[in-house]
């Protein structure tokens, strides 16, 4: 009984200190955001959490979730759109088949941002930009730098050059339409170039 009554009486002097002495006012609690402890709607607390979690994603280069107005068979037409564009999946591949290596640096780009990063990687192994699509149906570009033979030669290119470059790098397998395709017009490689014997037989125009 004696301990139910000392919390009342703990209980009840906080509150009357907190309805006469505002906390901003409290030395200890002038540096606090005290505007965390106010209640807030439902709504606003979810669009908070949900944009936090969108830029942790981002940041670790997780693809974003589909907005939510948006049905999954209005981004399948958006991902048919490019066949020749890179996918996730077309950077790794089952261990022990034969290709060379190479690191992906950053997260897929809109083209200009690419070329800005191709010109800023060092010139001592080759850089590529290669057309690629995400998971929602955007068409990017991410930039890949080194031909390697084998993983051991692109973790050790990967450990020398992360502490200079602010973007990661990620060890992936260098796909075919890079080590043995062409570029196009914009000097990217994995897009529908057209074949030389179109451009020199155009189809007569009916």
């Amino acid at each position: 009984m004696k301990k139910i009554i000392a919390g009342l009486a703990i209980l009840s002097t906080g509150y009357g200190i907190a309805v006469f002495i505002p906390p901003d006012r409290i030395p200890l609690f002038k540096n606090l955001d005290l505007s965390l402890l106010k209640a807030r709607p439902k709504d606003v607390v979810e669009d908070l959490i949900e944009k936090i979690t969108e830029e942790e994603n981002f940041e670790e280069g997780v693809s974003p979730k589909i907005h939510k107005d948006e049905e999954p068979q209005d981004i399948q037409p958006r991902l048919d759109e490019n066949p020749t564009y890179l996918r996730e999946i077309d950077l790794f591949q089952i261990p022990g088949l034969a290709a060379d290596f190479s690191l992906r640096v950053g997260l897929p780009l809109p083209e200009a941002a690419a070329k800005r990063l191709i010109e800023e990687l060092p010139a001592a192994e080759p850089a590529y930009g290669a057309r690629f699509q995400t998971a929602t149906g955007a068409a990017r570009v991410i930039v890949l730098y080194g031909q390697l033979e084998n993983r051991d030669q692109a973790e050790l290119l990967r450990n020398s050059l992360q502490e200079r470059l602010s973007e990661r790098l990620e060890v992936v397998y260098l796909p075919e339409c890079v080590s043995a395709g062409d570029t196009d017009d914009d000097g990217f490689y994995c897009a529908e170039v057209p074949s030389k014997s179109a451009e020199t037989n155009p189809s007569p125009n009916i």
